[in-house]
């Protein structure tokens, strides 16, 4: 009795929170994230929910197809030229595109656009990735051409400004802290408003160039706690949950008249713990880190969280890539050789230590508390520590946290974003600890400028074997991605693709 009275009242809840939605309603579409997004500036920005907003709200300079290749498809751009071995490409802009403003896109604001991205100013962590254009030259209102310093094949997976098209005008306007609390754009949705810690709304843009929404209204509904958000799905609360928690994917896959439909899709991601290797930190030696690594027990924690949607890595590029580095060490549980390397750095009885961990992830949560466990086998007493969003990523980046459990996409075709962290002049590598290696900077330099597919592999190989030896970082797992939603809403099959994913394509979602 008392369990009907608590689920009546749980029912209650979620109603008075997201409203009950029928289904068959196909005006509105409610999607749930755990995370509310932390800025929706895409300069800036780190996490990816503020990505799902904004990849409605603008249009990528560029896409890719389901072979891995670029192209202008559901792109601002008309089409494309790589010339002088890499190093001119210029861009066609297709004609009659509008900002949720009014105003029309041009080759002006692509050039706006990736200026911001050069701006230190603004401070986009992924500055680095600009640094290599020499020159970026108008050739009209609608065509611009951008020369790069030395051929770079990685340029175009790494700074195609991020899939987001800013509007220079209302940017010069209103400025970046106006652009933040409205954001506009050239997509298919434009911004209505944003209620911290409740929702962000979108509404159908009615000027938009590229395939018309079926859906009118797209609300994107923050659900701190996991089983509230399970619940409004079970309801009609919510139509659609990304990136679902893997026992909670498969627990619902399981209920039968559940009256959910399930997708699923590999993705350019991995799992990993990440090391501050700052010179002041006790995990600046190799062996230490290794010594971790061997006392990690992937298998254990995929099984834990995870079952049978993920695979345990090998280096940091997905098996299903062919830059994927096969004789990478993946450190298999050896508790003796562990305690062995503890003993050789000077730590033969271990040592204190923290782990931490992003609030609200609760699997992250669940993987770094069995890793406590697992570690104080070799004497390693690591305390875990949970902390918001916006902490999390202060204190990881400032060197505050020793070991931290982190989740890392890369850019598309190009696997660069795996590795390019790793170098010691990238932005990124700060932000996750600090590593320092010569041959890894030369090999990361040398895959920029080898165009020969086959060759840039073996260098991909090369450095991930480089890197795995250091433990620069220790991947934990490649997932399957999976994603929940009402049996009513139909989301086209060629959208479950690691080039694709359905979440950045809510323009070609419907109704029944």
């Amino acid at each position: 009795m008392r369990k009907i009275v608590f689920l009546s009242m749980v029912l209650i809840m979620v109603m008075a929170f997201a409203g009950f939605v029928s289904a068959g309603d196909d005006s509105e579409v409610r999607i749930a994230v755990q995370v509310e997004p932390s800025k929706l500036n895409p300069i800036t920005y780190q996490d990816t929910e503020t990505g799902f907003v904004l990849g409605s709200i603008c249009d990528p300079l560029i896409t890719v197809d389901e072979d891995g290749s670029f192209s202008p498809n559901n792109a601002i751009i008309e089409r494309f030229s790589v010339e002088e071995d890499g190093t001119v490409i210029t861009f066609v802009i297709r004609r009659g595109i509008k900002f949720h403003n009014g105003d029309p896109l041009t080759a002006h604001d692509v050039k706006f656009t990736y200026e911001s991205f050069m701006d230190e100013n603004l401070g986009s962590p992924h500055h680095r990735y600009y640094t290599g254009i020499e020159d970026i030259e108008l050739v009209g209102d609608y065509i611009l051409r951008l020369t790069l310093e030395e051929t770079d094949v990685t340029f175009l997976t790494l700074a195609r400004i991020r899939g987001h098209v800013l509007p220079k005008n209302y940017i010069e306007e209103v400025g970046w802290d106006g652009y933040e609390r409205h954001p506009i754009g050239s997509g298919p949705y434009k911004f209505v408003e944003h209620v911290p810690g409740s929702r962000i709304v979108l509404e159908k843009f009615d000027d938009y160039w590229g395939q018309e929404p079926s859906i009118d209204r797209v609300e994107f509904r923050f659900y701190p706690e996991l089983s509230t958000a399970i619940m409004a799905l079970r309801t009609g609360a919510v139509d659609f949950m990304p990136e679902m928690p893997a026992d909670e994917f498969m627990d619902l896959e399981a209920t039968p008249g559940s009256g959910l439909a399930f997708g699923t899709y590999q993705k350019m991601e991995d799992h990993r713990i990440c090391f501050n290797k700052r010179e002041d930190s006790i995990f600046n030696d190799a062996r230490i880190r290794q010594a971790v690594a061997y006392a990690i027990d992937v298998n254990e924690l995929i099984a834990l969280t995870r079952g049978e949607m993920a695979v345990p890595a090998r280096g940091r590029v997905p098996s299903f890539h062919p830059a994927f580095a096969e004789e990478a060490n993946a450190y298999e549980l050896n508790l003796e050789k562990a305690r062995q390397l503890l003993e050789e750095a000077g730590y033969p009885d271990g040592f204190e230590t923290e782990i931490f961990a992003p609030a609200g992830y609760r699997e992250r949560i669940q993987e770094v508390q069995q890793i406590q466990v697992q570690l104080a086998k070799i004497g390693i007493k690591a305390e875990v520590v949970t902390v918001e969003w916006g902490t999390y990523l202060d204190v990881t980046a400032d060197g505050e946290a020793p070991m931290f459990r982190e989740r890392w996409s890369a850019g598309v075709p190009e696997p660069i974003g795996f590795v390019e962290s790793w170098h010691s002049q990238s932005s990124w590598n700060p932000i996750f600890g600090v590593y320092n290696n010569p041959k890894v900077d030369e090999l990361i330099d040398e895959i920029r400028r080898t165009i020969d597919d086959n060759e840039r592999w073996k260098l991909y190989h090369q450095v991930q074997e480089i890197a795995m030896d250091d433990v620069a970082d220790y991947p934990l797992y490649w997932p399957l991605v999976g994603d929940v939603y009402n049996e009513n809403l139909h989301i086209p099959e060629e959208l479950w693709d690691p080039f694709k994913i359905p979440i950045y394509y809510i323009n070609h979602w419907s109704f029944k």
